[in-house]
C-alpha cells in the first residue's frame, strides 16, 4: 500500500481544492514561514482520525474550516483525503481486492464529522482497524510535526512505551483484552443476580411449605362462601327483574305526557314571534327619534362652542393689540441706548491701532540680532562635530588595524603548525575480504527474501482464523445475551402472570385463555373485557348455555359471528360476547354516528358502550398479552438452547484452528527476524568497510593537496602580518596629529547664551504685540456685534408696526362674525324642541309593546319548566332502568365467572345468607393473608432453584475460561512487547552511530512487570558522558529522537512517513547524513519532508512549492530545482 496523493478542500488555509502529489520515493514541501505547509501534516493526522482540536492547534473542531480572506468568504466544510495505491492487496479486511484506496474525512459547521473509504460511509473505528498494526496512525511514529522530537526525547517512558506498542502492533491484542475483561465483568454480574436469587428462593421455599395448609382451608371456606353466595345472587337477580318491570312501564307513561308537552309548544312560539316583530319595529322607531334628538343637540352644543370661541378670540386679539404698543416703545429706547456704545468702542480701536504702529520696528530689530546670535552658534556646532567625527574615525582605524594585526599573527603561527605535521599513512582496504562479503550479503538476502515469503502466507493465514474466530465469538456472545434476555424477560412475565383460581370442583379441567386466540390490536380490550375469568376452568354444564338479559339461552359452542375475525376458540364465548359488537376505535375516537339504536359495543379500550349507556374499562389487565409473549418466549428459548450448542462447537473447532495458526506465524517470524537480523549485521560490516575505505583514499588525497599549498598559505600570510603592522602605524600617528577639542567647546558654549538672550528679548515683544492684536480684534467684533443689533432692532420695530395694525383688523371682522352666529343659534333650538317631543312618543309606544311581550315570555318560561321537569322525569326512570340492567349484568358477570347459573325464583332470607356469608368471611380473614398459589409456586420455586443452580455452575466455568484467555493474551502481549523491543534496540545501537559517527545508545525497560512498564532512552554520543537526556544539545536531541524513529521504521515500515521541519536544529554536517539515511530507507518507506533547507531539497525526488498568493490562502506553485 502506497501513498499517492493528498487532497485538502477548505482545510485552514487551503480554501480551493488542492491535490498534492506525492507517489515519489521522497517528496518535498518548501515554501516561506507561514504559508501553510505545517497544515498539511494537521490535515493527514486529521483524517487519520484525530479528535482533539488542541492536537491541530485549534480550540474547538470547527476551527479548521477555512475562516475566510479579505476578498474570500468561509467555507462552510472541510474535506481531507487519502489516495492509496493497493495494487499490492496489502490492505486487509474488506478493503482487499480495491487496487485504489480513499480515506476521506469532512466536517461542516455544525463540527460533526462524516468518514468514508473509496465513498461508503464508514465509522472513525473501521478506519483505525484498517491502519492498524502498519504504524500509520493520528498519533503514530509516521507523522513528525514540528516539536514533536523534543517531545520523543523529553517523554515520560510510559509514553515512549505507546510507540513500542504501535510498532509491535498489540492494539489488537489489547482490544480482546478489554472485550474479555467486560464479559468478565457481565458474567460476574449475572452472577451475583443470580446466587441473590439463589439465596431468595431458598426464603421463598421455607416461606411457601407453611403457607400451603394455610391456603387449602382457605379453599374449603371460600367453597361454602361460594355456594351461599351463588343463592343470594340469584335471589337478587329475580328482585332487580321485578323493579325493572316497574321502571320501565313508568318510563313509558312519562315519554306519552313529554310528546304532548311537545305538541302544544309550537303554537305559543309562533304567538310569541308575532310579539317579538311588532317589539322590535318599535324599538326601531324610537331609535330614529332619539338619533333625530342627539343630532339636534349635537349641533346646538357646536353651535353655542362656536359662539363661545369667537368671543374669547376677541378678547385675545385685544390683548396681544396692547402688548405690541407696548413692545414697540421698548424697542425704541434699545435702539437710542446702544448708539452710545458703539462710540465707545470707535475710539478704544484707534488708540490700540497706534499702540501696534510703535511696538513692530522694536521686534523687528530684535529678531535680526537672534537670527544672528543662531547663525553663530550652528557655525560653531558644525566646526566642533566635524572634529569629533575625524577623531572617532582615526580612533576606529587604530582599532581596526591592532585586530587584523592580531588576526595576520595567529594564522602565520597555526600555518606554521600545520607545515610542522607529519602526513598521516593509512594501510590500504584488503579487496579480497570486501569481495567475501559482498558475496555472503547476496547469499543472505536470498535466504531472507524466502523467510519473508513464509512469514506473509502464515500472517494471511493467522488473520483468516482470527477473522472466523472473532466472528464465531460474536455469535456466540450475542446467542448468549439474546437467551439471558429473553429468559430473563420470561421469568419477569411469570412472576406477573397470577396463577389461577382455585377450583375445587374441576381442579384438572382446562382454563379459557388455554383455548383463546385474540388479534394482537383486541388484545388488551378483551382481557380487560374477561378479567379474572381467562382463568376459569372450562365446565361442560357452563358452555352449554348462559343466561344474559334480554338474550335468550343458547346452546352449542364456538365464537359469535361478528367476533370471528378477531377471536378463535373452540369454547363456547356467546355468554361474554353475544350481546356485544366490536367497535375497532378508541373511547375517545368514538361518535354518536358510530352507535346503532339498541346495540352495545366492545371498543379498543375495553369500555361496554351503546346510545344510551357507557360503562368505562376495568383496570388495565395485561394477562392475556403475557399469556401470549410467555408461549414466544418458551418456544424461542427452545430454539436457541440448540443454535447456542452448535455455535459452541463451531468456536471451540475455530479457536483451535486460531491456535494452530499463530503457532506457525510465531515459528516463521523467529527464522525471519533471525535471518533479517544476521543480514543486518552483515550489511552493517560491509558499509562499514566500504566507507573506512572511502575515508581513507579521501584523507589520503586532502593530506597531498593540503601539502602542496601550505608553503603558499604561509607567505601570503606573513605579507599579511607585515601589512598590519604598518597599518596600525599610520592609525597611530593620524591620531596624535588631531587639535584638542576643549576650545572649541568653550567657544561654542559662549555662543550658545548670547543667542539664548537675544531670543528671550525678540519673545518680550512678540508678547507685546500679540496682547495688543488680540485686544484690538475684541473691539472690533463689539462694534460689528452692535452694528447688527441696531439692524435688528429697526427690524423688529417695522414689524411690530404691521402687526399692530393686522391685529386692529381681525377685531372688526371678529364682532360681525358673532352678530351672525347668534341668529343661527335661535333657529336649531327651535328644531331640537320639536325632536324632543317626538321622541316621547315613540317611547310611550315601545314600553306597551314590551310589557305584552313580557308576559307572553314569562308564559313560555312557565310551559319550558314543565317540558324540563317531565324530561328529568324521564331521564331519571331511564338512569333507573340502565343501573338495574348494571346491577343484573353484575349478578350474571358474577355467577358466570364462578360457572354458575341463576337458581329458580325461590324463597330466600336475604338477612340469614348475608349473615353466613359474613360468618364464612371472617373466618377467611381470621386466616390472615393467604397465599393460594403456595403449593404451585412451591413447585415453581424448586424448579426455578435448580436452574439457578445449573446457570451459575456455566457461570463459574465460563469466568474461568476467560479468566484462562487473559492470562494467554498477557503472556503473548509480554513475548510480542519483549521481541519488538529487542529488534528495534538492535536498529537504534546501529543507526545511533550512523547519525553521530560514533557513539551507543540503548533501550530499556522501568522495573516491574513489562505490562505495566516504561522505557527508558541511553545515549553516548562519542567522548561524551550523558547521565540525563536534558544536557544533550538541540541538534543532538533531534538526531537521537530520528534514531529513535528510523528504528522503528526499520521495525515495521508504515506505508509513507511525515517529516515537518526536523532538520531545522541539524548543521549541515548532520543534515547530510539524515539525508543519506532518508535515501536509503525509501525503499520501503515513502518519505515526505518538509524544510527549509537546500541540502534536504536536493536528497528529494520532487518538489512542491506552497505560497500564498493572496493573504490567508495557501496554494501550489512549480518548483525548479536548478534554483
Amino acid at each position: 500500500m502506497r501513498l499517492t496523493a493528498i487532497r485538502l478542500a477548505g482545510f485552514k488555509s487551503f480554501a480551493d481544492n488542492t491535490t498534492f502529489p506525492v507517489d515519489a520515493p521522497v517528496t518535498g514541501i518548501i515554501g516561506p514561514n507561514g504559508c501553510g505547509k505545517s497544515n498539511i501534516i494537521d490535515a493527514v493526522r486529521w483524517v487519520l482520525g484525530e479528535t482533539a482540536a488542541k492536537q491541530l492547534r485549534g480550540q474547538a473542531m470547527t476551527d479548521i474550516i477555512f475562516a475566510g480572506a479579505a476578498n474570500r468568504r468561509a467555507a462552510g466544510m472541510a474535506s481531507v483525503a487519502l489516495h492509496f495505491d493497493n495494487s499490492d492487496g496489502s490492505a486487509g479486511g474488506a478493503f482487499a481486492d480495491y487496487a485504489e484506496l480513499i480515506i476521506a474525512r469532512k466536517v461542516g459547521s455544525d463540527g460533526q464529522s462524516q468518514y468514508s473509504i473509496n465513498n461508503k460511509r464508514v465509522r472513525r473505528r473501521d478506519i483505525v482497524e484498517l491502519l492498524q498494526g502498519t504504524g500509520v496512525g493520528a498519533r503514530s511514529y509516521a507523522v513528525i510535526e514540528q516539536g514533536m522530537i523534543s517531545r520523543i526525547i523529553e517523554a515520560k517512558p510510559e509514553e515512549l512505551r505507546s510507540y513500542i506498542e504501535e510498532a509491535a502492533g498489540i492494539a489488537h491484542y489489547k482490544t480482546r483484552r478489554k472485550e474479555s475483561e467486560a464479559r468478565m465483568s457481565d458474567v460476574r454480574e449475572h452472577l451475583t443476580r443470580h446466587d441473590d436469587r439463589l439465596q431468595q428462593l431458598g426464603k421463598q421455599r421455607d416461606k411457601l411449605a407453611q403457607e400451603a395448609a394455610t391456603a387449602r382451608q382457605w379453599r374449603e371456606l371460600n367453597q361454602k362462601q361460594q355456594h351461599l353466595a351463588h343463592r343470594l345472587q340469584s335471589w337478587q337477580y329475580h328482585q332487580i327483574q321485578r323493579q325493572l318491570d316497574a321502571a320501565q312501564t313508568q318510563y313509558q307513561e312519562d315519554r306519552a305526557a313529554l310528546e304532548d308537552l311537545f305538541a302544544h309548544s309550537g303554537i305559543d312560539e309562533a304567538q310569541l314571534a308575532a310579539l317579538a316583530e311588532q317589539h322590535a319595529a318599535a324599538k326601531e322607531a324610537h331609535k330614529n327619534a332619539e338619533n333625530q334628538t342627539l343630532q339636534s343637540a349635537a349641533q346646538l352644543a357646536q353651535l353655542r362652542r362656536a359662539l363661545e370661541k369667537d368671543r374669547q378670540s376677541q378678547q385675545h386679539l385685544a390683548q396681544n393689540a396692547r402688548d405690541h404698543e407696548a413692545r414697540l416703545a421698548r424697542l425704541r429706547q434699545q435702539n437710542g441706548e446702544d448708539d452710545g456704545q458703539q462710540q465707545q468702542h470707535r475710539v478704544e480701536i484707534e488708540r490700540l491701532e497706534q499702540q501696534l504702529t510703535a511696538e513692530r520696528p522694536a521686534l523687528d530689530k530684535a529678531r535680526a540680532a537672534s537670527d544672528a546670535a543662531r547663525a553663530a552658534a550652528e557655525t560653531l556646532r558644525h566646526k566642533l562635530d566635524a572634529n569629533r567625527e575625524t577623531r572617532h574615525h582615526a580612533e576606529n582605524r587604530l582599532y581596526t588595524a591592532t585586530h587584523r594585526l592580531n588576526d595576520a599573527q595567529a594564522q602565520y603561527q597555526r600555518l606554521e603548525q600545520r607545515r610542522a605535521e607529519p602526513i598521516g599513512q593509512e594501510d590500504e582496504e584488503d579487496a579480497d575480504t570486501l569481495e567475501t562479503l559482498a558475496l555472503e550479503q547476496e547469499t543472505l538476502a536470498i535466504a531472507l527474501e524466502t523467510a519473508a515469503e513464509t512469514l506473509a502466507a502464515a500472517e494471511e493465514a493467522v488473520q483468516t482464523a482470527q477473522a472466523a474466530y472473532d466472528h464465531s465469538e460474536n455469535r456466540l456472545r450475542q446467542q448468549h445475551t439474546q437467551r439471558e434476555r429473553q429468559q430473563t424477560e420470561l421469568d419477569t412475565l411469570r412472576r406477573l402472570q397470577p396463577p389461577p383460581a382455585a377450583d375445587s370442583a374441576q381442579p384438572d379441567a382446562p382454563r379459557l385463555s388455554e383455548h383463546l386466540r385474540v388479534d394482537p390490536v383486541w388484545q388488551t380490550a378483551i382481557g380487560r373485557h374477561l378479567g379474572e375469568r381467562l382463568h376459569a376452568s372450562i365446565g361442560a354444564a357452563h358452555w352449554q348455555h348462559a343466561l344474559t338479559h334480554g338474550h335468550p339461552q343458547l346452546s352449542g359452542g364456538g365464537v359469535p359471528a361478528a367476533w370471528q375475525p378477531y377471536l378463535a376458540s373452540d369454547a363456547d364465548l356467546h355468554p361474554w360476547f353475544g350481546h356485544l359488537q366490536p367497535l375497532a376505535k378508541h373511547d375517545h375516537d368514538i361518535r354518536p354516528d358510530d352507535l346503532a339504536d339498541g346495540v352495545q359495543y366492545l371498543t379498543l379500550d375495553g369500555s361496554s358502550i351503546s346510545r344510551s349507556s357507557i360503562q368505562p374499562a376495568p383496570a388495565a389487565d395485561d394477562r392475556l398479552a403475557r399469556q401470549s409473549r410467555i408461549a414466544t418466549l418458551e418456544a424461542a428459548l427452545a430454539a436457541g438452547e440448540t443454535a447456542l450448542r452448535a455455535l459452541e462447537a463451531e468456536h471451540q473447532t475455530q479457536q483451535e484452528t486460531l491456535a494452530s495458526a499463530i503457532a506457525q506465524r510465531d515459528n516463521a517470524r523467529r527464522q525471519y527476524q533471525q535471518h533479517e537480523q544476521q543480514q543486518r549485521e552483515h550489511s552493517h560490516r560491509l558499509a562499514l568497510s566500504r566507507q573506512q575505505q572511502q575515508h581513507r583514499a579521501t584523507l589520503r588525497a586532502q593530506q597531498q593537496r593540503a601539502a602542496a599549498t601550505l608553503a603558499e598559505d604561509i607567505a601570503a600570510a606573513a605579507r599579511h602580518l607585515e601589512q598590519a603592522r604598518q597599518e596600525q602605524t599610520q592609525a597611530e600617528q593620524a591620531l596624535a596629529t588631531l587639535p584638542p577639542i576643549q576650545a572649541l567647546e568653550y567657544e561654542y558654549q559662549a555662543q550658545h547664551a548670547h543667542y539664548q538672550e537675544t531670543a528671550r528679548i525678540t519673545q518680550q515683544h512678540e508678547e507685546h504685540i500679540r496682547a495688543a492684536e488680540t485686544a484690538l480684534e475684541q473691539h472690533r467684533a463689539h462694534l460689528a456685534a452692535g452694528e447688527k443689533q441696531q439692524t435688528r432692532l429697526a427690524e423688529d420695530i417695522a414689524a411690530t408696526e404691521t402687526a399692530l395694525a393686522a391685529l386692529h383688523e381681525q377685531l372688526e371682522t371678529l364682532a360681525l362674525t358673532l352678530e351672525e352666529n347668534h341668529l343661527s343659534l335661535e333657529t336649531h333650538e327651535q328644531t331640537h324642541a320639536e325632536n324632543e317631543q317626538h321622541r316621547a312618543l315613540s317611547a310611550q309606544t315601545l314600553e306597551k309593546i314590551a310589557h305584552e311581550l313580557h308576559r307572553e315570555q314569562e308564559a313560555q318560561r312557565e310551559r319550558a319548566h314543565r317540558r324540563q321537569l317531565a324530561e328529568e322525569r324521564l331521564q331519571h326512570h331511564q338512569q333507573q332502568i340502565e343501573q338495574l340492567h348494571q346491577q343484573q349484568q353484575r349478578i350474571i358477570a358474577g355467577l358466570l365467572s364462578d360457572n354458575h347459573e341463576p337458581l329458580p325464583e325461590a324463597a330466600e332470607d336475604e338477612a340469614a345468607l348475608s349473615a353466613d356469608i359474613r360468618a364464612l368471611k371472617q373466618q377467611k380473614e381470621a386466616l390472615g393473608a393467604v397465599n393460594l398459589a403456595a403449593i404451585t409456586d412451591y413447585d415453581s420455586a424448586e424448579n426455578e432453584y435448580s436452574v439457578l443452580e445449573s446457570q451459575c455452575r456455566d457461570l463459574r466455568d465460563t469466568l474461568a475460561l476467560l479468566e484462562e484467555a487473559i492470562n494467554k493474551l498477557d503472556d503473548e502481549t509480554r513475548s510480542r512487547l519483549q521481541e519488538t523491543l529487542d529488534i528495534v534496540n538492535c536498529h537504534f545501537a546501529n543507526l545511533f552511530p550512523i547519525l553521530f559517527r560514533g557513539g551507543e545508545a540503548e533501550l530499556a525497560w522501568t522495573e516491574g512487570d513489562i505490562l505495566d512498564a516504561g522505557i527508558t532512552i541511553a545515549v553516548r554520543p562519542p567522548g561524551k558522558k550523558v547521565k540525563n537526556l536534558s544536557v544533550l544539545s538541540g541538534g543532538e536531541k533531534a538526531l537521537t529522537a530520528l534514531a529513535l524513529v528510523f528504528a522503528l521504521f526499520r521495525l515495521n515500515p508504515a506505508p509513507f512517513c511525515l517529516l515537518d521541519e526536523v532538520d531545522a536544529p541539524l548543521d549541515d554536517a548532520n543534515v547530510g547524513r539524515l539525508s543519506n539515511l532518508l535515501r536509503d530507507m525509501a525503499a520501503q518507506t515513502q518519505f515526505i519532508v518538509i524544510t527549509h533547507r537546500k541540502r534536504t531539497m536536493q536528497t528529494c525526488d520532487h518538489l512542491i512549492g506552497v505560497t500564498m498568493s493572496e493573504p490567508g490562502v495557501s496554494r501550489l506553485v512549480a518548483v525548479q530545482f536548478a534554483e
